[in-house]
């Protein structure tokens, strides 16, 4: 397989699609498994000879490997944009990948984390009162109290805090830019952890939230320190910061925020992608509901 045409795309997405640094690492995982796959079998072809069929037998391959239905997915729609590239830049005529048939999703709505275990965490409790304690508790509460994603909190810089207006500026995906506010004790941890960091590094950081060395913090950091500390309260499997932005969309929605205000925060492009969160809470209301009305387990006559 010629090498350079992965190596256009993937300057392709960073370059002109500015896509995260996390986004353009799965979309080059994605196509390496791909590459991988023609190597095992013995397959030594270059791009313009890749066929459907071919692309067939590795969903396939992926599937009896076990492979979840959401992995073989994205695997496949990381292929698809790879030869749609290719498409646009002349190499091929047709993409071999655009009419393989995505394996079924089972519906889920997503978890979350109750109030109480919410509040639960948010205690000092769990946290050092060193500096990475500090650090750690206000990762946890930037998570639950704006609902940014991981790669967005792990990229804050000092100057996307507006201190006298309590608000961030987030820079989301595909560059769109969000106010978010700040609620007064996630302003007083952020004041708190500000004179601690400054303490141990004058000199000033790249980003806002640091490592004990006064570096950058990366995704994987941040989500290193959500899944150890939300083992503390929840037994959900799933424990990544995705959790806990789930929990912020949800406790919002089931405390009577509008749906066009929650999008708005999360910095979802569409409505569909925020109704999700409705749904869970009328699911809850049906348990409620079922619990507690006298008629609701009612057999008719």
């Amino acid at each position: 397989m010629q090498n350079a045409y992965l190596v256009q795309f993937l300057n392709y997405l960073e370059g002109e699609k500015r896509v995260s640094p996390e986004t353009l690492r799965g979309y080059s995982d994605d196509i390496q498994y791909f590459i991988q796959y023609l190597k095992d079998h013995h397959f030594i072809l270059r791009w313009e000879d890749i066929k459907t069929e071919t692309i067939r037998n590795w969903v396939v391959f992926l599937a009896n490997e076990g492979k979840k239905p959401t992995v073989i997915r994205r695997r496949i729609a990381g292929l698809n944009a790879m030869f749609r590239f290719l498409q646009r830049s002349g190499v091929l005529s047709v993409n071999p990948a655009k009419r393989i048939p995505l394996p079924k999703v089972p519906k889920q709505l997503p978890r979350f984390i109750t109030v109480e275990g919410m509040k639960k965490l948010s205690s000092k409790h769990y946290f050092s009162n060193d500096f990475s304690g500090i650090r750690d508790r206000l990762i946890i509460e930037l998570l639950y109290g704006t609902g940014m994603r991981r790669a967005e909190v792990s990229n804050l810089r000092d100057k996307d805090i507006h201190w006298d207006r309590k608000e961030i500026k987030v820079l989301g995906k595909g560059n769109k830019m969000r106010i978010i506010p700040v609620n007064s004790s996630l302003f007083f941890i952020m004041e708190e952890y500000v004179k601690e960091r400054n303490k141990l590094f004058s000199d000033g950081s790249e980003t806002f939230l640091t490592t004990n060395k006064g570096k950058r913090v990366y995704t994987r950091f941040i989500y290193e320190v959500s899944t150890r500390y939300l083992s503390f309260v929840t037994s959900i499997e799933n424990k990544g910061p995705h959790l806990i932005r789930h929990t912020f969309a949800t406790h919002l929605i089931d405390n009577g925020a509008d749906i066009q205000s929650v999008k708005a925060l999360l910095g979802h492009a569409n409505l569909a992608a925020t109704q999700i969160y409705m749904h869970n809470s009328a699911e809850r209301l049906k348990k409620i509901y079922q619990q507690a009305h006298p008629k609701a387990n009612r057999k008719l006559p």
